[in-house]
């Protein structure tokens, strides 16, 4: 149902979701088919609300949708929050969770901030978008906010391999061997070779690239996760469709 009530919200909020059509169908029938389909937009008035890049996919909402079911974390923190859809996503799938979402709040995504507080405002979430730039606000707002301690992080803002790597710098002292790392986008935006250096230096994590995913969302597993976390992570992982580490 994770899906069907982030469409609800945003349309409570006066936004209609486009989202996760098909290539066929896109092409077909969409009366936008010049547009990317894949992943989600928020349109108002016939206009993308932070036009540039989409939040995760309908695909990627199952995933959080799936972990939240095996995986109870107390602390949640994103890099990368945009229109909030992905950090909406993560308060209402872990209620008892504090979610903290960072952005720069720059150029399109600039009102985003807003409304993921006002979303979390007006539906009781536990959710909270800051303006911070990662990596060199990132400790700071740990500290202050999550108590210096993250339990699942997702990390969705610059795609390229060297801020990747480190953004993944940036949160690793306040994560443990139990913490959940996701980095959106991994194979769409071709950052494999940082996430490969980043499941490396993991020894108390196993790396995948979850195919299944739209962007190809890279995870790191912990070593001791049960095995109800650990296969809904790897359900999202196609044994056909493999990216070697």
């Amino acid at each position: 149902m994770l899906f069907a009530k982030l469409v609800d919200i945003y349309q409570q909020a006066g936004f209609a979701i486009r989202s996760s059509i098909s290539p066929f169908m896109l092409k077909t029938i969409s009366n936008v088919s010049s547009e990317d389909g894949t992943f989600t937009y928020i349109v108002k008035d016939g206009a993308n609300y932070g036009a540039h890049g989409g939040g995760i996919s309908m695909s990627e909402v199952y995933l959080i949708d799936s972990l939240a079911a095996a995986f109870k974390p107390a602390n949640v923190f994103g890099i990368g929050c945009s229109f909030g859809w992905s950090s909406v996503a993560l308060a209402v799938a872990n209620p008892a969770a504090k979610v903290v979402a960072i952005d720069i709040a720059e150029g399109t995504s600039a009102p985003g901030l807003g409304l993921t507080n006002q979303i979390a405002a007006r539906h009781g979430l536990n959710l909270k978008g800051l303006i911070g730039r990662s990596p060199e606000d990132v400790p700071a707002i740990v500290e202050r906010e999550l108590g210096g301690r993250i339990d699942l992080v997702f990390i969705d803002a610059d795609h390229t391999d060297t801020a990747q790597y480190a953004d993944f710098r940036a949160v690793a002292p306040y994560c443990h061997p139990g913490t959940v790392y996701l980095f959106h986008d991994v194979y769409i935006c071709q950052t494999t070779a940082s996430f490969k250096r980043i499941a490396a230096e993991m020894v108390t994590h196993d790396g995948v690239v979850l195919t299944r995913t739209a962007s190809g969302i890279g995870a790191l597993i912990p070593k001791s996760a049960t095995a109800e976390l650990r296969g809904a992570i790897a359900a999202f992982a196609d044994p056909f469709c493999v990216v070697p580490l």
